[in-house]
């Protein structure tokens, strides 16, 4: 079995500790561990480049972008585990990890998608499935706060393949080089981790294993959005529903399991269809205005104040006077 951890940070830092801490875990417990340094490859970011969806749809070699995309990817679907993680600069992971997760993730990985009747290419086929995941988020303030949106950054990777997550670490308080090295506790829990993941892969059970159980049962974080003049409140990560009640000065909350509180939960394939659903009632919707909403479309592309960028210029600009000189 095969355990592949996709980072983006620095070389041998603190963030690689972690991870590295984890997978020598999961390596003892007889797993084959595999580390993706996203730093050591090559990943343009994802333009959107079609009008209607990705040109890459279960089929990568069909993006325009020829870099590693299509590799990490393949690394992914044929790993049995992962471990995806960062470090986080202002609350959020760094940009590397974003342009990842929209070039390798996203609608061309939407197992829901996968699960309709039009057929999956043979590449997708037998790969296409749950596995169990872990999240590693990594920050050098003194506190939670700075690192507050770590985490739920990181598991908006996890929603499109069904990654299940049986356990997650955020870590701050931990900002010089090699820092992560002497704080004993952290590593303790990068090495539970390790071997939760490593746990949950050998025996199939993809249940949550970590210490920290969270306010949300599902994405076991404590980040909720509440809806103004009532009791109800939303986990944004995982899109489930409660009622929050506050007795003798302490707050608690109720995540009713049934269709009404639990309908918009992107951690389950029935959630996601129900997204699916709702783009395609959007796009009915917008159906009968379209071609008037082309004809007004004409006035924000005739103006066009946009400032060009003086790199791509300069590029064009050798590359026409090289073109001459060959001329």
């Amino acid at each position: 079995m095969v355990l592949s951890a996709f980072f983006s940070g620095r070389k041998n830092c603190n963030t690689e500790v972690y991870v590295k801490e984890a997978l020598m875990a999961a390596q003892e417990k007889g797993i084959e561990v595999k580390l993706y340094r996203l730093n050591d490859f090559e990943l343009h970011n994802c333009t959107n480049c079609s009008k209607n969806q990705c040109n890459a749809m279960f089929n990568p070699k069909a993006c325009p972008y020829k870099d590693d995309m299509e590799f990490l990817m393949d690394a992914f679907l044929d790993s049995d585990g992962v471990i995806i993680a960062s470090s986080v600069y202002s609350l959020t992971p760094n940009s590397l990890f974003f342009t990842f997760r929209d070039r390798v993730f996203g609608p061309k990985m939407d197992l829901a998608l996968g699960m309709t009747p039009a057929p999956l290419p043979e590449n997708l086929k037998s790969r296409f499935r749950p596995r169990p995941g872990a999240l590693i988020s990594v920050g050098g303030a003194m506190t939670e706060n700075w690192t507050s949106l770590g985490l739920p950054s990181l598991f908006s990777a996890t929603f499109s393949a069904q990654t299940e997550i049986v356990d997650h670490l955020n870590v701050y308080g931990v900002a010089d080089y090699g820092a992560a090295t002497v704080n004993e506790s952290y590593l303790a829990k990068a090495r539970k981790l390790g071997e939760n993941l490593a746990e949950a892969m050998l025996s199939g059970d993809n249940s949550w294993r970590g210490e920290e159980k969270g306010v949300c049962p599902q994405c076991h974080l404590s980040l909720i959005e509440i809806e103004p003049g009532t009791d109800k409140v939303l986990c944004p990560v995982c899109g489930i529903y409660g009622t929050i009640k506050v007795e003798d000065g302490k707050s608690s909350i109720e995540w009713p399991d049934d269709i009404e509180h639990r309908r918009d939960n992107r951690m389950t394939v029935a959630g996601k269809q129900v997204h699916l659903m709702e783009i395609q009632q959007c796009i009915q919707e917008y159906a009968p205005h379209k071609d008037k909403a082309m004809e007004k479309m004409k006035k924000y592309i005739d103006f066009d104040p946009a400032v060009k960028s003086p790199t791509k210029e300069a590029k064009k600009a050798a590359a026409l006077e090289k073109l001459n000189q060959n001329s």
